[in-house]
């Protein structure tokens, strides 16, 4: 089972919710990188960057380096993690009135992976 599949197995709204931060994701560009782990889709830029988590309430957007963002908009929630930071979307409207500021943590994300695996050196994942 890949990414895809699994997203197609969700019941709506979950399903269409998923799509959509997957394309938004996707669009960070070519180094971008998906993969399941543990019925999760986890997605890769110059390392470890986001997940997608469905859940009977929604979908969770976690940040596996959270504590990294400046969460500027004050949207990422650390729920008495230390490291993960996510916000939890209930429906596709919520979810596109707040694209803007989704695709700001996104390409912050990918800034922070990239800047980190330039200068350490370290392999991509």
């Amino acid at each position: 089972m890949n990414v895809r599949q699994l997203i197609s197995e969700q019941p709506q709204p979950q399903r269409e919710m998923m799509t959509i931060l997957r394309s938004w994701i996707l669009d960070l560009g070519p180094h971008t990188q998906e993969k399941l782990s543990y019925k999760i889709p986890y997605f890769s830029f110059y390392g470890t960057m986001c997940y997608l988590n469905p859940h009977d309430e929604g979908i969770d957007l976690g940040f596996t380096k959270g504590y990294e963002l400046s969460n500027d908009h004050k949207i990422l929630e650390s729920k008495g993690r230390k490291q993960v930071k996510s916000v939890t979307f209930h429906s596709v409207a919520e979810l596109e009135e707040n694209e803007d500021t989704i695709r700001h943590i996104l390409n912050e994300a990918a800034i922070l992976n990239e800047y980190r695996f330039k200068r350490g050196g370290k392999k991509r994942k």
